[in-house]
């Protein structure tokens, strides 16, 4: 980088030169070192002209050029010519890999002091640092290619570091979507292993401690013929006598430097997820990487009703609760079919950070600059839950570039600060299985195993239903699993309480936020449309023409009301047909048109 502008080469062999001669900045490269990383043990004859080349070319580059002798003071910054090779004169503080090293060292020796909160945070700065693997952007040759792993090693062992001192301030609940990831992208690393086992333990998961050990113990015989180690070994063993030495050690952390004051948190409680650690592990690190970027990372995340997308977001953020410390904010715009004032979300903001609600001033501009200044100069996490249109955010979005803002919607978001949507899936069939006779119990559900598997088809694999109906079970201990699917089937309209669980109520949930015409059109097609629709279908059953009927149903797309497949016969002379879900039908089909007003 030059003046905040990236001027790194494009030829590859000039970016292999220039790497060698960072990764040994302030030092001297001898010549036969960069011959050999650029062409091995095989270079050709004009070797030494075609690196006085690429050393020309490296000198084209801003501050990389020779100083002449008749300048009166040297650039800081220069690549030189020394006796029997280069030398590229840099700052200490201008190369990651020296920062990094540097809060690492640091890192360390607060551990050592004692001040294991200050230790974690040089760490985590140390690891923010890195902003994926080592010269990934580069074919590195020998020499460059060892640097490589070296710094991959580093990095390791720094965040086995960083873990450890979350571990001793009780941060195993964050600690386990990251672990579950790194154990997975690392099947052998032992002592990740350890730490996922210990973290699984502390949030009182001792079963999936048990079968980490299982599952990294099958990896190393299958693969290496080797046991696990014996520390590995020993802390299984503690696992299955439930040793309380395993459990967080209580008045051995000190603190040292006057305490900070406590920054807002409003999130709801923490919840358990199931099947979503992929996400959890992918999302976090999106957000966590966007420190140090140009402007506030902003992340949008949908699915279809009931996929749980305030419980993912509330659990991400309980997660990155170490990367954002100057605080995290939830706040919702409630009711789909009558949404918050944006000033009105902007004053719950406010109060959090301290002001009084009764102080604010009035208009909505004034309250977006009053939040955009607290946030100067913090890194917090902004989660903004119920959103169905991108301009609810705008005003919200942070002003400093360290914070991050999570942004859950019932509908897909489109703008330049939402970058990629992503759209939060159902749940797997095996871990919707294990949802639910984790809830119920399993001699509740000893009976009702042939059923088990169509409840979850007819859920749609989603955990708001589902979880709606294991309380309604709960409810009801006389049903059967046969009987509710039954009850929820029936073709006659049902009236359902708000107050009393019910696997419809997401879906309602988000029919209410629809426009009246479109929310008429839906449960129309509902009742009328087969299990595949087509545009001409919809057309024909709405009485609208083809093109109307193809922007009613991306509308419908957009709101995870309908499913969308590529047309691959010739029952239409459009693009895609459409689907709609067991569930929304059979909400729709049994429930009043007026009760999802």
């Amino acid at each position: 980088m030059h003046q905040g502008v990236p001027v790194t080469p494009s030829a590859p062999k000039v970016r292999q030169v220039l790497a060698l001669l960072a990764l040994r900045a302030n030092s001297t490269v001898p010549l036969h070192q960069l011959v050999e990383e650029l062409w091995e043990e095989r270079p050709p004859s004009s070797a030494a002209t075609t690196l006085q080349t690429y050393i020309y070319q490296l000198r084209k580059l801003p501050g990389l050029s020779e100083p002449r002798h008749t300048e009166p003071c040297a650039t800081p910054q220069a690549l030189l010519t020394t006796p029997g090779g280069y030398r590229l004169s840099v700052p200490q503080d201008c190369l990651d890999s020296r920062r990094f090293a540097d809060l690492a060292a640091r890192g360390r020796a607060a551990m050592e002091d004692g001040a294991v909160t200050e230790a974690a945070d040089l760490l985590h700065r140390a690891l923010a640092v890195w902003r994926g693997p080592a010269l990934s952007d580069l074919a590195p040759g020998p020499i460059v290619g060892i640097d490589a792993l070296r710094l991959e090693e580093q990095r390791y062992a720094v965040l086995e570091e960083r873990i450890d001192a979350d571990l001793i301030l009780g941060r195993h609940h964050r600690l386990i979507s990251e672990l579950t990831a790194l154990a997975a992208d690392n099947p052998t690393r032992e002592g990740l292993h350890g730490k996922l086992m210990l973290s699984l333990y502390r949030a009182g998961r001792r079963p999936d401690a048990l079968e980490v050990f299982q599952r990294i113990r099958r990896v190393l015989i299958r693969e290496l013929g080797l046991e696990p180690c014996s520390e590995l070994q020993r802390l299984h063993q503690q696992l299955l006598e439930g040793d309380r030495g395993l459990d967080l050690p209580a008045g051995r952390v000190t603190v040292h430097g006057a305490p900070a004051a406590n920054p807002p948190m409003t999130l709801p409680a923490d919840v358990p997820l199931i099947g979503r650690e992929a996400e959890l592990a992918r999302l976090g690190t999106a957000l966590r990487e966007s420190a140090g970027q140009d402007r506030p990372r902003c992340v949008s995340v949908a699915g279809a009703p009931g996929a749980g997308t305030t419980a993912f977001g509330v659990a991400l953020a309980h997660r990155l609760g170490d990367a954002f410390p100057d605080g995290q904010l939830y706040v919702s715009f409630g009711d789909p079919a009558a949404p918050r004032a944006v000033e009105d979300v902007l004053a719950d903001l406010l109060e959090a950070v301290g002001h009084r609600r009764s102080e604010l001033p009035p208009a909505r501009a004034d309250r977006a600059r009053l939040f955009q200044s607290w946030t100067a100069g913090r890194r917090a996490l902004l989660v903004v839950d119920d959103v169905a249109a991108a301009h609810q955010v705008t005003d919200l979005i942070p002003a400093d570039s360290g914070s991050a803002v999570l942004v859950a919607g019932y509908r897909r978001l489109y703008g330049g600060q939402f970058g990629t949507p992503v759209d939060l899936p159902p749940i797997g069939p095996d871990h919707a299985v294990e949802f639910l006779l984790g809830t119920l119990g399993r001699n509740r559900l000893l009976d009702d195993g042939s059923w088990l598997r169509r409840m979850v088809d007819l859920c749609g694999g989603l955990p708001g239903p589902m979880a709606e109906a294991v309380d309604l079970l709960a409810l009801r201990p006389h049903w059967s699993i046969r009987q509710l699917i039954d009850w929820m089937n029936r073709e006659r309209p049902t009236t359902v309480s708000e107050q009393r669980p019910h696997p419809f109520h997401h879906v309602r949930r988000r029919c209410a936020g629809l426009a009246p015409g479109l929310c008429d059109a839906l449960v129309k097609l509902a009742r009328e449309a087969g299990e595949v629709l087509t545009v001409e279908q919809a057309a024909r059953i709405l009485g609208r023409t083809a093109d109307e009927a193809e922007e009613l149903l991306e509308e419908l797309v957009e709101f995870f009301l309908l499913e969308v497949d590529l047309v691959r016969d010739r029952s239409s002379e459009r693009f895609f047909q459409y689907r709609m879900p067991p569930l929304l039908r059979a909400a729709l089909r049994t429930a009043p048109v007026g009760a999802l007003a």
